[in-house]
């Protein structure tokens, strides 16, 4: 395995990805002609995600060098606090429904506006 030791909490979580994948991609194949054909189809599909899906989440260089940078470059963040995020969300409120009263103060002089000069 490519690294082995680094990009495990990025490189599991696409390989996850990949397997939900996999089983919906299965399941679509189930319906692909009649009698004994479905189910090869399936196996053919299966093992072909399957593979693709572990080569390239535990194997192949470049794209696990992206999840283990993906990986580094999150350790890094600083996520907020709930204060932080509580009063974030209020001004976000607060600015849209000023905002949305500014447009609607807005429309409602310009329609006036209109009425008063007779193009409306």
């Amino acid at each position: 395995m490519y690294r082995q030791e680094e990009g495990m909490w990025a490189r599991v979580p696409t390989a996850i990805t990949g397997g939900v994948v996999t089983v919906i991609a299965t399941s679509a194949a189930l319906h692909w002609g009649s009698g004994i054909a479905p189910f090869i189809w399936a196996g053919l599909v299966f093992l072909a995600f399957s593979v693709v899906t572990l080569y390239f989440s535990f194997f192949h260089r470049k794209t696990g060098d992206v999840l283990i940078d993906t990986e580094s470059e999150m350790r890094k963040v600083v996520w907020p606090n709930r204060d932080e995020v509580t009063g974030s969300t209020i001004v976000v409120i607060a600015t849209t429904m000023l905002l949305g009263l500014t447009i609607y103060l807005m429309d409602r002089t310009l329609t006036g506006l209109l009425v008063l000069a007779r193009l409306y």
